[in-house]
């Protein structure tokens, strides 16, 4: 009796036509879900190495700064940069981070209202804190007056052509923040010779909206060294912070004043 063969996969002949077998639906359910989860394995690390980097390249402005002040001290009997807020009846340390005023109105004004034609005494004599460093060319890069993780107000996308001379008549600010020339509660002059216990600037302590690093901040100190402080309580004290209250402003008026004096 002869056998008839089975006809199998293997043995088929090709016809015409070339089928595909696509991907099931539980194929692709998978491929989506082990995606899923390396994204959210890797995310949270590539974040963390942009933030390292940020961190550190905060700590090399900062130190650029240092160097900054130091040359400017050097020439001008140990003094540091006068931030004027400080030097009025009632100190205004919320705007520390100023580096210049804004040529006001009425001084553009004598310049028949053209701040290019402002005189050049007056457009010096603007310069502010951090600024004097810029103006006196100690420091020229604006970059140098940003942290790169700012988040909030005063980044240095929105400042940069306002380092430009033609926009004199408009308030600029850095993302650090200055200590000042002296302590604003005491009155005391500060000077490079008080060393690693000077405190002459700190980066993003104002509110949970305008802050630069997650969990802590960069310091320099008078000696020019850069030291990073992990602090996790001053961040939750500023998220505690809503739009301030006179009460409010006072908390944060003494956190930063806390900071500032290295306690």
């Amino acid at each position: 009796m002869n056998r008839v063969p089975i006809k199998t996969l293997s043995n088929r002949r090709p016809t015409g036509r070339c089928y595909r077998r696509g991907f099931s639906l539980l194929e692709l359910i998978t491929v989506m879900s082990i995606t899923s989860l390396l994204a959210g394995l890797l995310l949270p690390a590539l974040s963390s190495v942009r933030e390292n980097a940020h961190r550190v390249l905060c700590g090399s402005n900062q130190r650029q700064l240092g160097q900054a002040i130091t040359m400017y001290s050097n020439s001008r009997r140990y003094q540091i940069p006068i931030a004027s807020v400080l030097d009025g009846e009632v100190p205004d340390p919320s705007l520390l981070s100023r580096v210049r005023t804004g040529v006001r109105y009425h001084d553009a004004k004598v310049a028949g209202g053209n701040p290019d034609r402002v005189p050049r005494p007056l457009q010096d004599s603007s310069f502010d804190g951090l600024g004097r460093l810029y103006r006196w060319h100690y420091c020229g890069e604006p970059e140098t007056y940003y942290c790169p993780s700012h988040e909030g107000e005063h980044s240095v996308e929105e400042c940069q052509d306002m380092w430009k001379a033609e926009r004199i008549n408009e308030d600029l600010h850095g993302n650090y923040h200055y200590t000042g020339h002296k302590d604003w509660r005491t009155g005391k002059r500060k000077t490079l010779l008080q060393g690693e216990k000077l405190i002459l600037i700190t980066d993003g302590l104002r509110t949970k909206s305008d802050y630069s690093h997650g969990v802590g901040y960069n310091v320099l100190r008078g000696d020019g060294s850069v030291a990073w402080k992990d602090d996790v309580i001053t961040r939750a004290k500023l998220t505690a912070l809503p739009p301030m209250s006179i009460d409010d402003l006072r908390d944060l008026d003494d956190l930063i004043y806390d900071v500032f004096s290295g306690q």
